[in-house]
């Protein structure tokens, strides 16, 4: 799930704000410079802050799906490294689908 102290999370009444155990309330960007231990509260409301369930939730990224749940875990699990056994295989099969092609029409060495 999305969470509101995630750095991508913006509300877009701009009324997020983090309550510390003391009653202090920071703004986002003073919450995520130090590590201290508050709750999302929400100012418009004057209540928690809902998270991904606020029709106000937003991402920077713009990855947030509808059901609140965030994509970019999905992103970082898709640009997997591949290592260079892997490259050195995918090009040779390129490779000789090329040159299978050339043969085709006609043409048995590339000059270069």
């Amino acid at each position: 799930m999305c969470r509101p102290d995630c750095p991508y999370f913006r509300c877009l009444k701009k009324t997020l704000a983090f309550k510390t155990t003391s009653g202090r309330l920071l703004k986002p960007r003073e919450y995520r410079r130090g590590s201290r231990r508050a709750i999302a509260w929400c100012l418009w409301a004057n209540d928690l802050c809902q998270g991904p369930r606020c029709q106000y939730a937003s991402c920077v990224k713009h990855a947030m799906k509808p059901d609140g749940t965030c994509g970019l875990e999905l992103l970082e699990k898709a640009s997997r490294v591949r290592s260079i056994e892997e490259e050195a295989l995918a090009l040779e099969h390129e490779y000789s689908r090329i040159r299978d092609k050339l043969k085709k029409i006609g043409i048995s060495e590339i000059d270069l």
